[in-house]
């Protein structure tokens, strides 16, 4: 526990200096050209943050179960590893309306901050473009 309060005040001290946002690519979750089965995992998420750690099927998208408002031009920031690295994996936050706001990786590292250009409510989720399963832990913070 206390490596986590640890892990937490130094990932805040960074997000704090660093102050900075990217806007996410949009898409509809399952995009016609590829095959996504939608499954949805029980990650809890505190109001502040919360770690994950996950397996992700094969050209597979997982979802939290439960969802989070945000304010228009709030971000949140995800910091995560994946193997094996060399997986194509998109990593976001699915929309009420069901469109996915995401940034893709292939390098088995993710440590980006997405800014929400609405508000309402949203589901962190992590999507497999590969065609084996990936191992994926980390951090989400909002």
């Amino acid at each position: 526990m206390r490596v986590k309060k640890i892990f937490g005040s130094i990932l805040a001290g960074v997000l704090i200096v660093s102050g900075v946002g990217m806007s996410a690519n949009a898409a509809d979750i399952a995009p016609k050209n590829v095959e996504h089965r939608d499954h949805v995992i029980e990650l809890s998420l505190e109001r502040a943050s919360g770690s994950f750690n996950m397996t992700v099927p094969a050209k597979s998208i997982l979802r939290a179960d439960k969802s989070f408002p945000l304010e228009a031009g709030e971000t949140v920031t995800i910091k995560a590893t994946y193997s094996p690295f060399s997986a194509s994996v998109d990593f976001g936050l699915v929309d009420s309306k069901g469109k996915f706001h995401y940034l893709t990786v292939n390098n088995g590292t993710f440590d980006k901050t997405i800014k929400v250009d609405t508000r309402g409510n949203y589901v962190f989720a992590v999507r497999n473009n590969s065609s084996q399963s990936i191992s994926v832990s980390g951090y989400v913070k909002y």
